[in-house]
């Protein structure tokens, strides 16, 4: 079982490029189950739903954060929530967390495998991003992991852009080691804009399952310096 985790930038850079880089960046990590965050929804715009087609994978979307955005000279309204892609049978839910007017609505996305007999659920998660919102932070961590873990019957993978490093007391329970950064410039020589990895993907219960390796993706720019997204796909390998 391969499960990955992408921020795919909403609607930012050259969005009409990124789209089919993050569809090959994704296809080579040939995942079962993908995570998806900041997913830009607008007319005749479906980030999440093209990667689903594209990858054949089946689609589970949870709007979120609307608002306006401009889009190809054209003031749209948007939205930027979560989606995971999964092969096979599955069912999803949403869950409120706290949130701040700065920041904006935020939710948890799970999904439960079907038609295993090795049960397992996927929490898909985007932390606040506010600066000198720690506390803030570990709120909705807190409830999101309340949340999955209620009536859980098998493992859980944690995965999304949790705003915060191994080192951040809020995800201990998550055991993380430190990784390489996961965010990129828009382009090739850009500065990055932090020096550790935020984005994960972790077998936070094991339930009948265990991680074999980690993965990484969605990192090499195309020949004109363009990656598919700000931030690295990160992932696990579950046996």
């Amino acid at each position: 079982m391969r499960i990955v985790s992408l921020n795919t930038w909403k609607n930012e850079g050259d969005y009409s490029r990124r789209l089919p880089l993050m569809r090959d960046g994704l296809a080579a990590m040939a995942p079962d189950v993908v995570c998806l965050q900041e997913c830009f929804v607008a007319d005749g715009f479906d980030t999440a739903a093209w990667l689903a087609a594209e990858l054949g994978l089946n689609l589970h979307a949870a709007p979120a954060r609307a608002k306006r955005r401009r889009h190809d000279g054209r003031n749209l309204f948007s939205t930027s929530g979560l989606a995971i892609l999964v092969r096979g049978e599955a069912a999803s839910a949403t869950q409120s967390l706290s949130s701040a007017p700065a920041d904006g609505e935020r939710i948890a996305q799970c999904l439960d495998l079907l038609g295993d007999t090795r049960p397992l659920r996927v929490l898909n998660l985007h932390l606040t991003h506010l600066r000198n919102a720690a506390q803030l932070r570990a709120t909705q961590f807190t409830e999101a992991l309340d949340w999955a873990v209620a009536g859980l019957v098998g493992g859980l993978v944690v995965a999304g852009d949790l705003n915060a490093g191994a080192d951040d007391p809020a995800l201990a329970p998550l055991g993380l080691q430190p990784r390489p950064s996961t965010m990129l410039g828009a382009r090739l020589g850009a500065e990055s804009v932090r020096a550790t990895a935020i984005d994960h993907c972790v077998l936070m219960r094991p339930g009948h399952w265990r991680q074999s390796a980690l993965l990484r993706g969605c990192d090499a720019p195309d020949p004109d310096g363009w990656f598919p997204s700000d931030h690295a796909a990160v992932g696990v390998v579950l046996a």
